[in-house]
């Protein structure tokens, strides 16, 4: 028998982050993810001194850039296109961007009045932007996902999350994903709590689960570009609810283990991936991992002592 021991779930990150900072081609999308792995990870990689990080200065300069670029981009109705400003915006896209915004405004960052209020506006009326060809599924997802943003933004609405619910079909017809994103302002509101009952049940039930590691089942279909889904963006939002919801949950450290163990080079296989899963480890570490490490793990095997080993101080070392 091997054991391992390390004094935190996060392995190094600073490829995944690398991945975003120095990713060559810059659309809105990537822009927005990029300053989003920023504003999540600053405190993780400076915590264990990831080598190859640029220095708070150098990051502060990049995101100022970031966001001069994006709100040079905003379209007429406040959303954004990937690449220009005089087309119609994508709505995937103008939610993402929006999600950049409102996670650096809350970190402290000063984002333009106009700009922000502008994205908020459009992110709470999406319905009115989503193209017919998309069709009532995905419509439903975007307004997940703007749900998602708009209570980031200090600005939840349980009572529209329960309806997008009945108008999927009930909890079980209702993607992994979205349940992901509407999860916490179900878990923060009282009138939510029959529904929120059926959500965490069903999340139980979806759950691939072994000694170690645990992942969620699901499935995409061809229309699925239209909100940029991936084979581990939803692992890593549910990841992220989950730690709201049931912060004692036993399923939360396999889940850390089964997308650490998904890495390829040190990262997720795209933009989409990286960023959400590193959204998702921060909220693991703001939770679980805060506190420096200064204990001692002891180990037995029955009544048998097998070993010890001392932890004190930041470090990914495994023993």
């Amino acid at each position: 028998m091997s054991i391992t021991t390390t004094s935190t779930a996060l392995s190094e990150l600073t490829d995944a982050f690398l991945y975003l900072a120095e990713y060559p081609y810059g659309c809105t999308e990537q822009v927005a993810s990029r300053m989003l792995a920023a504003a999540a990870l600053k405190d993780v990689l400076s915590a264990f001194h990831a080598p190859g990080m640029a220095d708070p200065s150098e990051l502060k300069r990049a995101m100022a850039a970031d966001l001069d670029k994006l709100r040079g981009l905003q379209c007429d109705d406040g959303g954004w296109d990937y690449w220009v400003r005089d087309r119609a915006s994508v709505p995937y896209v103008s939610l993402h961007v929006t999600h950049a915004l409102v996670r650096l405004k809350k970190a402290g960052n000063a984002i333009p009045d106009d700009t922000y209020r502008r994205a908020l506006e459009y992110t709470n009326h999406v319905e009115n932007h989503i193209p017919a060809e998309y069709g009532d599924y995905y419509k439903r997802y975007l307004r997940a996902y703007a749900l998602y943003v708009m209570r980031l933004s200090g600005k939840p609405d349980a009572g529209r999350a329960r309806k997008l619910i009945q108008e999927w079909g009930g909890v079980d017809k209702t993607p992994l994903e979205c349940l992901g994103w509407m999860l916490p302002t179900l878990s923060e509101d009282a009138a939510s709590k029959d529904v929120l009952t059926q959500v965490r049940g069903h999340l139980n039930n979806r759950v691939t689960e072994t000694a170690s590691m645990a992942q969620f089942a699901t499935h995409y279909d061809d229309k699925s570009y239209l909100v940029l889904a991936s084979d581990h963006r939803d692992d890593a939002i549910l990841l992220e609810a989950l730690i709201q919801d049931q912060p004692q949950s036993d399923l939360l450290p396999k889940l850390v283990r089964n997308l650490l163990d998904h890495r390829v080079a040190g990262r997720w296989a795209n933009t989409q991936e990286n960023c959400f899963v590193l959204l998702a480890l921060d909220e693991y570490f703001q939770k679980y991992e805060k506190v420096t490490p200064d204990f001692v793990a002891r180990l037995w095997l029955g009544e048998q002592f097998a070993g010890e080993q001392s932890f004190k101080g930041r470090s990914a070392d495994t023993k």
